[in-house]
C-alpha cells in the first residue's frame, strides 16, 4: 500500500493540508501558483530558482512563500507532500527523480522527458516509492474533454479519432526573455494533442497503441497514424495551418463529438444522421450548439476572470486528492509513457530533418566585402538577405535566437549573438557594412532601452573598432514630427516629444539620434533609412493605419483616396542591399517608401483579393476624433502618470515626398531588372 502523505510531513501541519513546492518561479510557474491558490486544502509554501525578481514575482501572488536560490537546498531544507517542476525540458528527468528521492510526489510540467527511457525510469521509481504522477496535460479537465466523456458512450464503438493543433509560433517574450525557436516550440506543445488522442484511444478500445506511420515536414507540421486495437487515429500539429485550432474529433457508429479547445465547446451529432430530415436539421441544430456553447464558454471566462489555464487548477485538484486518498493518479502512466514515446520519435524525425536543412543552407565563408546583418530573420531582414545574395555579398547575420533550419537562408552565415549586451570583434571580420535593422518591437521602456539604444551604440562602437565605416541605421517613419499640410520629406524635423507615442517610437526615434551622434564622434559614415509601413503584394497584409481587422470585418479609417506611406518589403530588400554598393550615391537620410503610394482603396483591393469573404467598414475621421479624445481620457484615468496614445495621430494620414526615393528607384530597379511591386500590380 502506498505510503500515506501524513507520514512524511512535518509536524505541526494543520489537518490533511498538502504542503506544495514549486522548482522554477517562472511565467509558467507563477500560473501554476495562482491555480493552487484555488485548490482547498493545499499551500505552496516553497519555490526554487535562482532568479531573485523571479521569486519576488512569485511572493506577489503567495505573500508568504519561502524562496531557495536551488531545488537541493530547499529539499534538503524541508518536506513537501508534492512538488511542482516547472523548468526547461531537459532538467525535467533529473528534478523528478530528485524530488521523488525526496519522499515527494511529483508534477512535471509538459513536455514530461525528452527521452522514453528516462519517462520509464521515473515511473518505475516513483511506483517502488509508493509515490504518484502527474504531468501538464491539463485539457483532459478543460470543460470540452468533460463533455466528450459524458456523451462518448452514446455514440456507439468508434470508428475514428482525429486530434488537430494549429499555432502560431512565439517570436517576442516579454522582459527580453530567450523565445524558443519554432520547431522546439512544436515539441512543447506536441503532448497536448498526443496525450488526448490516446487518452480517448484508451477509453474507447482495448488493445495495444502503435504509431503505424509519422511524417514531419522541415516547415513544422506533422502527419501520424495512431492505432489501437481496431481504431486508427490521425494527428495533424502544424505551425503552418491557419486559422489557429486545437480539436478532438471523435466519430462512432452513432454520431460523432467535436470538442473545440480554443472556444471551449463541443458539438455533438448523436444518432446515424442517414435520414433527410437529420441531414437538413443537422447543421442548425450544430450551429446553435456552437453559438450557445462559445457564448456562454466567453462569459464564463469574464465573469470569472481567470488568470491560470484553463483545466489547470481542476487537474491539480484531482491529482491532489489522489494523493491524499491513495488512489492512482488523474494520468494514466501507460499513456504519459506512449506520450513520451511518439514526442520522442518526432523530435527525432525532426532533428533528421534539420541535417538536411543545414546541409541545404550551408553558409558561405564571409573573409572580405562583408555585410554584417543585424534583425536577418526578420521579415525585412530577409528581403535584405536575399537581395544582397543576387548581388554576391557575402553575408553574416548576427540574431538573438538559433533559427530553424527551414527559416535559414542558403549561403547565409548565422551567429547567434545578444548585441544589446555588446558587439564581439568576431562579428565584423570581413565586413566593410553594417546594416543595423534589429530593434525591439514589442515590450516596455527597459526593453526598448536594451534592445534598440543599447543595441545601436554596441553596434557602431564594434564597427569603429573594427574599422567598418559604413553603417545604416533602420529606424522608421513614425520618429518624423507630424507634417503641416507640406509633403513631407527625407530632411523632415524628428518627433520633438518622443516618449508621447510609446516605447516603440521613443526606441526607434532615440536610437537614430544615437546613431548620429556615435557615427560622428567615432568616425563612421552613417546613413539612417526610415521604411514606410512594410507589406508584401503577394501575401497582402494590411498595415496599421489602414485600420483594424474584427473576425471577418475589417474597420477602414479615414478616406479611400488617402494614400498612405507604405513599402514593398521586396523593394526595400533591393534598396538597402543597393545602398552597400553605391555608397556614396545614397543619401545621409531617406524615407524608403514606395516610388507611387497606394491608396487605401488600392491597399482594401489587394486585401479582398487574399481574403474574398472580408466585410470593409469606413470609419471617417470626423467620427475618429471625438472616438479618439474619448480614448485619450480613459487611458489617463486608467494609467495615471503614463503617456496616452493618440488614435487620431496613430491613424493620422500623411503626405509624403517621394521625388527622392522614386529617382533612386530607377537605379535600383534598373540594377536588378526588376520593377516595384506596386508599380507592376
Amino acid at each position: 500500500m502506498r505510503r500515506s502523505v501524513i507520514e512524511h510531513n512535518p509536524s505541526g501541519r494543520q489537518g490533511n493540508e498538502l504542503r506544495v513546492a514549486l522548482i522554477g518561479a517562472g511565467r509558467h510557474a507563477q500560473h501554476h501558483a495562482r491555480a493552487i491558490l484555488r485548490c482547498p486544502g493545499a499551500k505552496l509554501v516553497a519555490v526554487a530558482d535562482p532568479s531573485d525578481s523571479a521569486q519576488s514575482a512569485m511572493r506577489g501572488i503567495v505573500s508568504d512563500v519561502k524562496g531557495y536560490g536551488t531545488p537541493e537546498g530547499m529539499l534538503a531544507a524541508e518536506r513537501f507532500d508534492v512538488v511542482h517542476i516547472c523548468t526547461p525540458p531537459a532538467s525535467h528527468a533529473s528534478l523528478a527523480r530528485m524530488a521523488l528521492t525526496a519522499g515527494s510526489h511529483i508534477y512535471v510540467e509538459k513536455p514530461f522527458t525528452e527521452r522514453t527511457e528516462d519517462a520509464q525510469r521515473i515511473l518505475e521509481e516513483a511506483q517502488a516509492k509508493k509515490l504518484l504522477v502527474c504531468a501538464g496535460h491539463q485539457l483532459l479537465y478543460e470543460g470540452p474533454t468533460t463533455v466528450l466523456e459524458q456523451y462518448l458512450p452514446s455514440i456507439g464503438e468508434v470508428a475514428h479519432i482525429e486530434s488537430y493543433f494549429s499555432f502560431r509560433t512565439v517570436r517576442h517574450a516579454p522582459g527580453g526573455r530567450k523565445v524558443l525557436r519554432a520547431d522546439h516550440q512544436l515539441l512543447d506543445i506536441l503532448p497536448h494533442p498526443v496525450y488526448m488522442m490516446l487518452h480517448v484511444l484508451e477509453r474507447a478500445v482495448r488493445g495495444q497503441t502503435a504509431l503505424v506511420s509519422l511524417e514531419v515536414n522541415q516547415a513544422g507540421t506533422v502527419h501520424a497514424l495512431i492505432r489501437r486495437g481496431s481504431v486508427t487515429g490521425t494527428l495533424v500539429v502544424t505551425l503552418e495551418g491557419r486559422p489557429v485550432e486545437s480539436y478532438l474529433r471523435v466519430v462512432g457508429k452513432n454520431g460523432s463529438i467535436f470538442s473545440d479547445y480554443v472556444r471551449s465547446t463541443t458539438q455533438r451529432a448523436i444518432g446515424p444522421g442517414s435520414s433527410g430530415i437529420d441531414k437538413l436539421l443537422a447543421p442548425y441544430r450544430q450551429a446553435w450548439q456552437l453559438l450557445a456553447g462559445t457564448t456562454a464558454s466567453m462569459a464564463r471566462r469574464f465573469f470569472k476572470q481567470q488568470r491560470s489555464y484553463p483545466g489547470l487548477a481542476e487537474l491539480f485538484s484531482a491529482f491532489y486528492q489522489a494523493v491524499r486518498s491513495n488512489a492512482p493518479s488523474p494520468l494514466s502512466p501507460e499513456i504519459l509513457l506512449e506520450t513520451v514515446r511518439i514526442c520522442e520519435r518526432v523530435a527525432e524525425d525532426l532533428k533528421r530533418a534539420e541535417m538536411r536543412a543545414l546541409a541545404a543552407a550551408a553558409p558561405r565563408s564571409v573573409e572580405s566585402h562583408g555585410v554584417l546583418l543585424t534583425g536577418g530573420t526578420g521579415f525585412l531582414g530577409r528581403s535584405v538577405a536575399q537581395a544582397l545574395l543576387v548581388r554576391g555579398r557575402p553575408i553574416r547575420i548576427v540574431a538573438r535566437r538559433e533559427p530553424s533550419p527551414w527559416e535559414r537562408i542558403g549561403g547565409v552565415e548565422y551567429v547567434v549573438s545578444d548585441v544589446s549586451h555588446g558587439a564581439d570583434a568576431q562579428l565584423f571580420k570581413g565586413i566593410d557594412t553594417v546594416i543595423h535593422a534589429a530593434a525591439e518591437t514589442a515590450g516596455g521602456w527597459e526593453e526598448h532601452q536594451r534592445n534598440s539604444l543599447d543595441a545601436t551604440a554596441n553596434m557602431l562602437k564594434g564597427s569603429a573598432g573594427a574599422g567598418v565605416k559604413q553603417f545604416i541605421q533602420v529606424s522608421s517613419l513614425a520618429v518624423l514630427a507630424q507634417g503641416k499640410g507640406d509633403p513631407i520629406g527625407d530632411s523632415h524635423p524628428l518627433e520633438p516629444n518622443s516618449r508621447g507615442s510609446g516605447p516603440y517610437v521613443w526606441g526607434k526615434l532615440e536610437s537614430e539620434r544615437l546613431a548620429m551622434a556615435l557615427g560622428q564622434e567615432l568616425g563612421v559614415s552613417v546613413k539612417i533609412v526610415r521604411p514606410g509601413a512594410l507589406v508584401d503584394y503577394s501575401q497582402f497584409d494590411p498595415p496599421g493605419r489602414l485600420g483594424k481587422r474584427l473576425g471577418n470585418v475589417f474597420v477602414a479609417v479615414g478616406s479611400s483616396s488617402d494614400r498612405l506611406g507604405v513599402v514593398d518589403v521586396e523593394f526595400a530588400g533591393r534598396f538597402l542591399a543597393w545602398m552597400t554598393d553605391h555608397w556614396q550615391d545614397s543619401p545621409s537620410h531617406l524615407n524608403l517608401l514606395d516610388p507611387v503610394l497606394p491608396t487605401k482603396r488600392e491597399l482594401l483591393e489587394q486585401l479582398r483579393r487574399m481574403n474574398p469573404d472580408l466585410t470593409v467598414l469606413w470609419l471617417p475621421r470626423i467620427v475618429l476624433l471625438p472616438l479618439s479624445w474619448c480614448a485619450t481620457l480613459a487611458q489617463k484615468l486608467l494609467r495615471p502618470g503614463k503617456p496616452a496614445i493618440n488614435l487620431a495621430k496613430v491613424f493620422s494620414v500623411l503626405q509624403y515626398d517621394t521625388a527622392t526615393v522614386a529617382l533612386l528607384a530607377k537605379q535600383v530597379n534598373g540594377a536588378t531588372g526588376q520593377k516595384d511591386a506596386h508599380e507592376g500590380s
